[in-house]
């Protein structure tokens, strides 16, 4: 879960307490200053942009106009950045919001303007929000150093917070606790500490120390006229209480995000909200409510994916660069064909070698280009199939949903056994795309890492007794293609369900399964040994888990054979030879 803090929306010069539309509307003079009458028609875009209104977008027009014809710089730079982020919040267009914000960062670049650092901020803020946190960090770096420069300690903390909330996303949870305690030492602006709360409270949140979490979000929560984000930072203070299995108290709490569900117009947000609420009702046994929550949760999350620019942001911030290199190029032209005009009286020898020099930069500054193209479209292939193991994963969890929803509801005991199964079956190819988004590696998968989780996860839900059976794993660290770890998985659920069911008549202190998995010779071997009661004469073939393993193990050319085991109970042995090893 991401945390969302509206801190890192972009600040202007003046100051934050916008007042109303018509107040603003009627101090507009014609005897004002330029700078004034810019202010305002700015002040009344932000006060339009916070209810998503285009009228926003006019105002800013006006403010872009009136700065250009009175030569108002500062000011031309402030509206280049208002059109910049109403794209970004208002119309959702991220290639037109980029376009500005390096638009209004050239133009104080050009005039030597310190407000280059608020559209830095800025810039960073769109990326943090379309979740490309490498980026992100990026611009907040520069903004936070430049910040220093100028002695601006309220974009110092902004900085300080987001920076901590990215490196909070990325799971460097020592550096993102540094640089939010960091921002507490700054002493201004403290309705931004509200958000730093909020931030410590999740950071904690995905350490699960939920204890400690608490009292940073019961501060972040605060009804207070400086807390204008109280009822954002319920959702993690919501979420603490669930894990820690604690409801006292928390009605109120809970109809808080109920109304701001309805009342906020922000998706991101209201979908996080959603899956709050739908883990919470879940978590105390009302799930009927929590699947209405899940399914409005997934509808909004479909529509937010749709929304993302991420890609498009990068790509258009790539083409920024190129163009300004190529602009500085051309001045560059420009300036040597003057000079060759020059040289042409010294001799047609040195006019010679210039041209050749030429040549050769031009034919350097194509491959460059060219390298560039490649590694854009190189990565927007490696975020699409991730993409689509997420979407994969998040198909096969709702399928594993509805049939936990529909065992739950089932008196029949075997035909709730027979759910739970098929739902394992589920859960170990959703633990395989899982996996697969979570890592850097999108094509495979650690047998090691896979195999310990995929047990943990049958154990805890598959539990025949009320004494736990132990187990133990001995696997080597390879890395397999889909084709070939999915079937596998599916082999080892139905092996390892079977000592659970049928292993142990009474399970013991001693009763113990083992897993090995390794490479021998040419082969992939896996093993499953228990020390129950051992195997029966004859292996029915006619069970459908047995059915399921050999025409698996049929896919991967593999053997499946079931034998005593050396000292007691059964002895499962697969040998693959079709496999692929990455």
């Amino acid at each position: 879960m991401r945390i969302l803090i509206f801190c890192i929306l972009p600040c202007f010069l003046w100051a934050q307490d916008i007042s109303e539309k018509q107040r603003l509307i009627a101090t507009l003079d014609a005897d004002q200053t330029t700078e004034v009458k810019s202010k305002t028609y700015i002040d009344i875009a932000w006060e339009y942009m916070m209810e998503e209104s285009d009228s926003a977008l006019f105002y800013t027009e006006k403010a872009l106009k009136l700065s250009k014809q009175n030569n108002y710089i500062l000011g031309e730079a402030i509206a280049l950045e208002s059109k910049g982020l109403y794209h970004e919040i208002v119309s959702g267009n991220y290639d037109l919001a980029s376009q500005y914000y390096f638009e209004g960062i050239a133009l104080c670049e050009e005039h030597n303007l310190d407000y280059a650092t608020s559209i830095y901020h800025s810039v960073g803020v769109m990326f943090h929000t379309s979740d490309n946190y490498k980026k992100g960090l990026e611009y907040y770096t520069i903004a936070y150093e430049r910040a220093k420069k100028e002695g601006d300690a309220i974009l110092q903390k902004k900085c300080l917070i987001n920076m901590g909330s990215i490196h909070s996303s990325l799971e460097d949870y020592e550096k993102g606790e540094a640089l939010l305690l960091e921002s507490l030492t700054l002493d201004v602006r403290r309705d931004l500490d509200y958000s730093t709360y909020a931030n410590l409270g999740n950071l904690n949140i995905r350490l699960k120390k939920y204890e400690a979490a608490v009292p940073f979000l019961e501060k972040s929560i605060e009804q207070h006229p400086d807390n204008s984000d109280s009822e954002w930072h319920l959702m993690y203070y919501v979420e603490a209480k669930t894990a820690l299995k604690d409801s006292v108290g928390m009605a109120p709490f809970i109809e808080r995000v109920k109304a701001e569900i309805n009342k906020t117009v922000i998706l991101r947000g209201k979908s996080l909200m959603t899956k709050t609420l739908s883990n919470y009702y879940e978590a105390f046994g009302d799930y009927k409510t929590a699947l209405k929550y899940q399914q409005d949760y997934f509808t909004m999350f479909e529509e937010l994916k749709e929304k993302q620019r991420d890609q498009t942001v990068y790509d258009l911030e790539t083409n920024y660069q190129t163009e300004l290199t190529q602009r500085e190029l051309e001045k560059k032209d420009a300036n040597q064909r003057l000079l060759f005009w020059i040289l042409g009286f010294v001799g047609l020898l040195l006019l010679l070698m210039t041209f050749f020099f030429y040549k050769n930069r031009k034919k350097n500054m194509l491959l460059a280009k060219q390298k560039v193209l490649l590694e854009a479209s190189i990565d927007e292939k490696n975020i699409l199939l991730k993409e689509t193991h997420h979407r994969v994963k998040n198909s096969f969890q709702m399928v594993s949903s509805l049939l936990y929803f529909q065992s739950e509801t089932m008196e029949d005991k075997e035909a709730q056994l027979a759910i739970r199964e098929a739902q394992n079956r589920v859960r170990s190819m959703v633990l395989i795309h899982q996996k697969l988004y979570n890592k850097d590696q999108l094509v495979g998968v650690n047998t090691q890492e896979y195999f310990n989780d995929l047990t943990k996860d049958i154990f805890e839900s598959h539990q025949f007794t009320k004494k736990p059976i132990g187990y133990s794993l001995d696997v080597a660290p390879l890395v397999l293609d889909v084709e070939t770890i999915t079937p596998i998985g599916l082999i080892l659920n139905e092996l390892i369900t079977n000592v659970l069911k049928h292993a142990f008549k009474e399970v013991t202190d001693a009763s113990n399964m083992h897993i090995t998995f390794g490479k021998k010779d040419d082969q992939l071997v896996l093993s499953v040994a228990d020390n129950g009661v051992g195997m029966t004469s004859e292996i029915s073939e006619s069970s459908f888990g047995i059915k399921l393993m050999k025409a698996l193990a049929k896919k991967l050319k593999a053997t499946l054979h079931f034998a005593p085991s050396p000292k007691e109970g059964t002895l499962a042995t697969l040998q693959i030879t079709r496999y692929n090893l990455l």
